[in-house]
């Protein structure tokens, strides 16, 4: 996706994937070389599409998306405009001025359901926790778009790939960038509903569910997996500073399974906090913890990426092969 250079926002393409299984299958938010001299043909969603459930009424919304107890609602769209608005601001504001950083996470995976048959047998349902350091680096490119890039290295200064590790490896890359969806740029492949007010965080928040368009989306996230290419998109909630129009916390859920893939769910939950930069006049919402769950046929899986300890990258702290 290539962004004007006007919202210089991020390209989504580079600054968004995930791997859901080690190794075979991977999630990618993004544009994929598909079609007839691509990867595989595109797979249709199939009868099996789920419900767009940012168009339930409130109290059936609560029960698919707990976080919403609590919440102040509000069935006017009165305000909608406005913090969409106060969001593209935001984040056009932010990337400019977003400095290199480095932080410490801490990533945790369980498998909740023994399956003999998956990769690794019994032992790939056993718990493990990992400790990376984690780079962002902000780039400005030629065609004035810009990205962000992430990159991590373990305990040993290695760099860590995507599907480096067996049943071992991490399933989330990149989610700590969906918030970037919200640019101008981005805002017309969605579809919005304001939802009302709610205290998330400590912060007074404006709540906001929101849809992706399929027909209005030019490249839609694929998860790819045994010679498939199956698109997919997203479905969610988020709650935006009402003082800031920093996003605070999101949300985000298929917008319909993949029977394809037997990708039954995928779930994020991430939530921000306010950080100081040691040594740079600026404070920016990072996200200090991201939740993925899930389920692609073998039972759950949850994954935690903890986020701590930002502070300024150097090039002369580079980090070794």
């Amino acid at each position: 996706m290539k962004i004007p250079q006007k919202y210089m926002v991020v390209s989504l393409a580079a600054a968004i994937t995930a791997i859901l299984a080690a190794g075979a299958s991977t999630l990618a938010a993004g544009q994929a070389d598909l079609g007839p001299n691509g990867a595989g043909p595109l797979t249709k969603l199939g009868p099996q599409e789920a419900t767009t459930y940012f168009k339930y009424p409130i109290q059936k919304l609560k029960v698919v998306v707990p976080g919403l107890n609590g919440i102040k609602y509000d069935d006017s769209q009165e305000q909608l405009p406005l913090i969409l608005n106060g969001v593209a601001k935001k984040i056009a504001d932010v990337l400019p001025r977003l400095p290199d950083l480095i932080s410490r996470e801490d990533v945790f995976h369980f498998q909740s359901t023994p399956d003999p048959n998956a990769s690794g047998g019994l032992a790939a349902t056993q718990p493990w926790g990992r400790q990376y350091k984690y780079l962002l680096q902000f780039r400005r490119n030629r065609d004035g778009s810009a990205s962000i890039a992430e990159s991590r290295v373990d305990a040993a200064g290695k760099p860590v790939e995507a599907t480096s590790g067996g049943f071992t490896a991490m399933r989330g890359y990149g989610f700590g960038y969906l918030w970037l969806f919200f640019s101008a740029a981005g805002q017309p492949e969605f579809d919005f509903r304001y939802l009302g007010e709610q205290m998330k965080g400590g912060r007074k928040a404006f709540v906001v569910a929101f849809a992706q368009v399929p027909s209005k989306v030019t490249h839609p996230a694929a998860f790819q997996t045994e010679g498939k290419v199956v698109p997919f998109y997203y479905q969610g909630v988020l709650w935006v500073d009402q003082s800031s129009f920093d996003i605070v916390a999101l949300r985000t859920d298929l917008l319909a399974p993949l029977p394809q893939v037997h990708l039954k769910q995928l779930v994020t939950e991430l939530t921000f906090r306010s950080v100081p930069i040691h040594g740079y006049d600026a404070v920016f919402w990072l996200p200090s913890e991201v939740d993925i769950s899930s389920d692609q046929g073998n039972g759950p899986s949850e994954e935690n990426h903890r986020y701590s300890d930002y502070h300024l990258y150097h090039s002369t702290s580079r980090i070794l092969p």
